[in-house]
């Protein structure tokens, strides 16, 4: 079953109406069991029968085996992909040319099996001459030996006889435009000082498939028609990436379109997109690799909550709110300098929503500085307008100066009295003065920690190779160039502020 047209083949009984179509099934390297929807990977014999609609076959497979072979490279695999149906001169004077099995059965006594396939070598059109390593073209009699690990038998076709006949018309249409050849790196290459890019915490960056759905914002416009039975709420799955397609509880990824559905009542929409889609960017930036990679191995799943309904208001005794100020969440939120009773309201506030308390202590730390930026603001205004020294004569004399009657009056004029009259009386009060000017200073420092494109989350992802922070995890995957110096994004690393 390592050829794909044969695993192909065993799809003569599968539905048509089915979630995915067996030509998708077939290249991620699987062939129908006859067992209702089951299938079976030909590599690592891993068996799906559960399918939903806009399923990424190859994602499914990776995440339920990553060291398949074919996973990890299909051309090593043995695996026999379907060959373009682009027209290839032909000669009757060259058997080779006919078919890949013709080509392959050469290589049966083939020395270098552990350098490269015979598989991959028959399918760019080469067949084994019997001597060493050489191999020939059936096409153009080019012949190529000494093949090293690593080597693309495609690549080194089209490298060295890119005039061919099969290049041309097949492997230049199945590999795309030609590029400058660059053999894969080794892993003497890849790592440095024992660390690789993963293990620094750098992931190469990507934009989203649908950027119309970028916001959170524009995802909850789309839940128009979302049952209220279920408990995952639009708010819940908007935060989490995922857009309403419309039909029945089907929802997609804006970033790397993978598609969920048929939700029960425990699923938790950040759980299932990171174990679902391990892969997806917006995931890795959000909550962090060790947590995708936790779910991916269901090592998250019996910490899982059920979900309730934030349309819901629970009742929530003092117990239950001191019950949560001992969790190591509420500690972390405290010790960095949150006040009591703001940590105290968050917990409430969330309590009463969802009748669940806070499972990430960032989440609890971002409900406690919005109310605490509430309340400044409030406060702010209260001592405005209380300020002891603004007399009776001083509110007529501002009132006069904003009266139908002065409305002739030139604005500088205006402000100008309405400054001789105000300014006396704050200068005379100097405590308030000095008041004013901390929280003043205390609101520029906030607004800099601010993620400069929702000026509403905190930064916490810098851009390579320019190096500026600017946004928050949630607007970062929506960028392809820095917003500050305009230079393409080819990588992110998540930062926190200490």
């Amino acid at each position: 079953m390592n050829i794909e047209i044969n695993r192909l083949q065993t799809f003569n009984e599968w539905p048509s109406d089915a979630e995915v179509n067996p030509q998708r099934i077939a290249k991620a390297g699987f062939f129908a069991t006859k067992q209702g929807l089951e299938v079976e990977c030909f590599a690592c014999h891993v068996k799906i029968s559960q399918w939903n609609y806009g399923d990424q076959v190859m994602a499914r497979h990776a995440a339920l085996s990553p060291t398949c072979p074919f996973v990890t490279n299909p051309i090593t695999s043995g695996n026999i992909p379907v060959l373009s149906t682009f027209s290839v001169p032909t000669s009757s004077s060259d058997p080779y040319r006919e078919s890949v099995e013709t080509r392959l059965a050469t290589f049966e006594n083939w020395p270098s099996s552990n350098v490269v396939s015979p598989e991959s070598l028959a399918n760019a059109g080469f067949y084994y001459l019997g001597d060493g390593d050489n191999t020939k073209c059936a096409f153009c009699k080019g012949v190529v030996r000494e093949w090293e690990q690593g080597d693309n038998p495609d690549y080194e076709h089209r490298r060295h006889f890119p005039n061919c006949p099969y290049v041309t018309s097949v492997i230049n249409k199945r590999c795309g435009p030609v590029a400058p050849y660059k053999k894969p790196l080794t892993n003497a290459q890849l790592v440095q000082n024992d660390q690789n890019l993963d293990e620094l915490g750098i992931q190469t960056h990507k934009g989203p498939k649908r950027s119309d759905f970028s916001t959170v914002e524009s995802r909850l416009r789309s839940f128009v028609g979302w049952s209220s039975d279920l408990i995952q709420t639009p708010e819940l799955l908007a935060q989490a990436g995922f857009y309403y397609e419309g039909t029945r509880d089907q929802v997609r990824c804006f970033h790397c379109d993978g598609g969920l559905k048929h939700w029960d009542p425990h699923d938790d929409p950040w759980t299932e997109h990171a174990r679902w889609f391990p892969t997806c960017a917006f995931v890795k930036l959000v909550k962090g690799q060790d947590y995708v990679t936790a779910c991916a191995r269901n090592i998250a799943s019996h910490s899982i909550q059920k979900i309730q309904s934030t349309r819901r208001k629970y009742p929530v005794t003092e117990q239950e709110v001191q019950a949560q100020l001992s969790t190591p969440q509420a500690m972390a939120a405290l010790n960095i300098g949150l006040t009591l009773e703001t940590v105290k309201r968050a917990i409430r506030e969330k309590l009463e929503q969802t009748g669940i308390g806070y499972s990430q202590g960032d989440a609890l730390v971002e409900a406690a500085l919005n109310i605490q930026h509430e309340h400044v603001a409030e406060h702010d205004q209260d001592t405005l307008e209380s300020l002891p020294h603004v007399d009776c004569a001083l509110r007529e004399a501002i009132a006069s100066v904003k009266s139908p009657e002065c409305q002739d009056i030139p604005v500088d004029i205006a402000n100008e009295v309405t400054e001789q009259f105000v300014e006396e009386p704050v200068r005379s009060n100097a405590p308030v003065k000095k008041t004013l000017t901390l929280e003043e200073e205390n609101r520029l420092l906030k607004e800099a920690r601010l993620c400069k494109i929702c000026m509403d989350a905190e930064v916490g992802i810098v851009f390579l190779p320019c190096g500026h922070l600017v946004t928050c995890v949630r607007c970062a995957p929506n960028l392809e160039d820095c917003p500050v110096c305009r230079s393409a994004i080819k990588a992110s690393v998540r930062t926190f502020l200490a």
